[in-house]
């Protein structure tokens, strides 16, 4: 790793990085290295984050970054943009920095633009499923990485083509209390009625596992099907909306795995079955459509 060495009246020179609109960073700002920063010439995005008197929560990061960096089977997974340098400012680390994608676009950001094709928004998510299963597969009974707070606007297109997965500094390596998670988990109370599946810990946090990846991942695949978030929604709206669309010629093993995800059955990645979805059905699926054929019949 690198080590990078700053005095505050540096970090005020550095250059801001302007995110897509509709993105936003709630924990640091975003700034830039130029090439010429570092020896391997490559610019790199400086992590400056908010936390920096929250001892316990930069210990944990610090750990996280410092892990990651020291396991080659993460570090291959070239899909995975892990901090490869620890940022000091005046003494004290103050963030982390990642290599830099010039003119990329936010996933998120695409998978909820009206104008994206409805077939390339399900290449995304299958894409995503992919660096997940790659994590996961390589995950051990010694260590594990997981996600944690999955969702899709950390993920990001390079103009390549090629979606890498940011924000790695908040996974969890199975070290310390877990985080409450503020995206698809915090917002779904139903989980933890599974506890079996979805354990929470003595602060009554949800413990990444790699089923509650999965499940986000599912989140983010029914918010693309359906332009809504389900993990806000009751179970019961959730399991007509299942019923519905086992009507439709929407593959048999997609709709299976949404139906594992709160019975103790373990979760499984459904991203070979998430291009068998016709583009055609993209009306269909939406939550106003099913809406108004389901309970207006």
């Amino acid at each position: 790793m690198y080590i990078k060495n700053l005095k505050m009246r540096n970090v005020r020179k550095l250059e801001e990085l302007i995110l897509d609109n509709g993105v936003f960073n709630t924990e640091a700002l975003m700034l830039l290295f130029k090439e010429n920063s570092f020896p391997d010439r490559v610019p790199r995005v400086f992590k400056y984050l908010d936390m920096q008197e929250m001892p316990d929560v930069m210990e944990k990061k610090d750990f996280t970054v410092t892990t990651l960096n020291s396991l080659d089977e993460y570090l291959s997974i070239q899909n995975l943009l892990i901090p490869d340098t620890k940022v000091y400012v005046d003494g004290k680390l103050a963030g982390f920095a990642l290599p830099f994608i010039p003119n990329h676009h936010n996933v998120g950001k695409m998978l909820h633009d009206c104008s994206t094709p409805f077939c390339q928004k399900l290449f995304y998510v299958s894409q995503i499923g992919d660096i997940i299963s790659k994590v996961q597969n390589v995950s051990s009974d010694t260590f594990r990485f997981q996600f944690g707070d999955l969702n899709e606007y950390n993920f990001i297109l390079s103009q390549e083509g090629k979606i890498n997965a940011i924000d790695l500094d908040s996974a969890y390596v199975g070290w310390n209390e877990p985080q409450e998670m503020i995206y698809y988990l915090l917002r779904n109370k139903i989980v933890r009625s599974v506890p079996e599946k979805y354990p929470v810990s003595k602060q009554l946090n949800i413990i990444p596992t790699d089923d509650t990846d999965l499940f986000c991942y599912h989140m983010i695949l029914l918010r693309v099907l359906a332009k809504e978030d389900f993990s806000c929604l009751p179970i019961e709206i959730y399991n007509d909306y299942l019923d519905y669309i086992k009507k439709l010629p929407v593959p048999h093993e997609l709709i299976e795995s949404f139906e594992s995800l709160y019975t103790i059955k373990k979760n499984w990645n459904p991203k070979d079955s998430i291009m068998g979805i016709s583009e055609n059905l993209e009306e269909k699926l939406d939550y106003k459509t099913f809406q108004k054929n389901y309970y207006h019949k």
